[in-house]
């Protein structure tokens, strides 16, 4: 009888040592982050962009910050007049803010606006007969690749470049719908974790280019909630870079 009771206290000793492992495990929370911001008093959504997250604030990655501000950018709309690009390209990519031909759907009305979409479309129906539905949809595989994927790779280089050594945790992209982004599975040490949210690379509005970078603290038991400050506002514990940009655009666009 006493040797089963010493069974049984081991036993309980050993599941109450496994649910404390449990409880000492990583644990992880949740951070979104709204892209509505204020530039010139005038609501702008920055919606499709993508945001890098990283451990540590604003001190711990001061060196990548620096980096932020020294880059040097080419624009989308110098990158696509030195491509040799449409005005009509260029129109429509500066109508939705947008940095190539992926942002959204070519609709059928784009193809007939659009020199380089018609080329790329007409090219498709020799590849989908009879199926002109199929041609607009993967219209961007025979676009030149100079302004199918030429901007995004040279974003790329410059997103290299300016983390250097620096490795973000995550990245995500705020949608078109309520233009947020939202990171999962942070992990944090213990109940609460440290982190810098930033786009990185400039989003371009009206001739300027904007790079937000924040830090923010980080529970399991609730989403932190990270808004983006106006242009021009100082809030703690955020940086907002704000540079002139080139002019080389090649067209006078009319927006929505």
């Amino acid at each position: 009888m006493p040797s089963r009771r010493l069974k049984l206290s081991g036993l309980i000793l050993i599941l109450c040592g496994v649910m404390a492992a449990g409880q000492n495990e990583l644990q992880t929370g949740a951070l979104e982050v709204v892209g509505r911001v204020k530039i010139d008093n005038k609501q702008e959504k920055l919606s499709r962009k993508r945001f890098y997250i990283l451990p540590g604030g604003l001190k711990e990655n001061r060196a990548l910050l620096d980096r932020v501000k020294t880059a040097e950018i080419t624009s989308r709309d110098c990158y696509y007049a030195k491509a040799q690009a449409s005005p009509e390209l260029v129109c429509w990519l500066q109508a939705e803010n947008c940095e190539s031909p992926y942002c959204r759907r070519i609709e059928q009305p784009d193809v007939e606006k659009v020199p380089e979409f018609k080329t790329a479309y007409q090219k498709g129906l020799t590849q989908f007969a009879r199926k002109p539905d199929l041609a607009r949809l993967w219209l961007t595989t025979n676009l030149s690749p100079i302004f199918a994927n030429g901007y995004y790779k040279e974003q790329q280089t410059l997103l290299k470049r300016t983390l250097g050594d620096a490795r973000p945790v995550q990245s995500t992209m705020t949608d078109s719908t309520t233009v947020k982004a939202i990171f999962i599975d942070l992990p944090l040490a213990g109940a609460k974790g440290k982190f810098t949210i930033s786009n990185i690379l400039p989003i371009e509005i009206g001739g300027k280019s904007y790079v937000w970078s924040c830090e923010m603290d980080v529970t399991a038991e609730k989403r932190a909630i990270v808004k983006l400050p106006d242009a021009g506002k100082t809030v703690k514990n955020c940086e907002v870079v704000i540079k002139d940009l080139a002019v080389c655009k090649s067209a006078a666009c009319t927006q929505k």
